[in-house]
């Protein structure tokens, strides 16, 4: 009798444990089913210290370009009858972008004016919450905006005053006077840029063509191509194919 309630002792335990083990399965399935429900982007360090978007914005509703973009979202800087194109994947509040600017932004410059590349930015913005003010959507925005009423050459002097002076991430970006104000030193004019950044005008852009990256095959900034091939997956990768490409 003794060993025969041992017995029943050690089914209902074992029971007990069996249905425990399938709640917590369960369980562990209803949190994922949620993390997957709420995450929007997910953002790693790798390597090279390169920024990685995982999960894209799906939105899909259509969306008028800033005028002078080629094909959608891509904004050519240079001699388009250069021997070479470089495109960049770059966020403004990544980094590794300023670094990579930084880095080779001089030089890139002066083969972009002696007509040796053509340089096809393709602006992307995932990093919003690295920052107190939204400034990566906010500062794409501003940068459209520049080039859509003052041509490529004003894109790229405020596009490079932007990396110049990039905020700490965590921190708040520049407000939007301060923007306005360097998009007029970049060449704009106030009245034409004003209410289109404050608004923030391209927002929807800006959602498309962050989600076009994932659709290309772009996990993160900076990535750069060289006529087309990936230019290495680490920054100093990078650096050494646009030297290469510019010599």
């Amino acid at each position: 009798m003794w060993m025969s309630k041992r017995n029943k002792a050690a089914e209902r335990a074992a029971r007990a444990a069996a249905l425990k083990a399938e709640q917590e399965r369960k369980e562990r399935q209803k949190r994922i089913a949620m993390i997957a429900a709420v995450v929007v982007g997910i953002v790693v360090v790798i390597g090279g210290g390169f920024l990685i978007q995982n999960l894209r914005d799906s939105t899909g509703e259509a969306a008028t370009p800033p005028a002078g973009v080629v094909d959608d979202y891509g904004v050519m800087v240079g001699d388009a009858s250069a021997p070479t194109t470089i495109t960049i994947y770059e966020d403004f509040q990544c980094p590794i972008c300023a670094q990579l600017e930084s880095e080779v932004g001089d030089d890139l410059n002066a083969a972009i004016d002696a007509g040796k590349v053509q340089v096809d930015y393709r602006m992307v913005s995932f990093l919003d919450r690295a920052s107190g003010n939204e400034y990566s959507s906010r500062a794409m925005n501003a940068a459209a905006v520049v080039l859509d009423t003052s041509g490529a050459d004003a894109f790229k002097s405020f596009h490079d005053e932007l990396f110049a002076n990039q905020p700490e991430e965590g921190t708040d970006g520049p407000e939007d006077d301060e923007l306005i104000a360097d998009a007029v030193t970049a060449g704009a004019d106030e009245s034409a840029v004003r209410t289109a950044i404050e608004d923030k005008s391209f927002d929807q852009w800006i959602k498309n063509a962050t989600e076009q990256m994932s659709v290309d095959g772009v996990n993160g900034t900076p990535t750069v191509f060289v006529d087309g091939e990936a230019a290495g997956a680490t920054l100093p990768e990078a650096v050494e194919a646009i030297r290469n490409a510019i010599e």
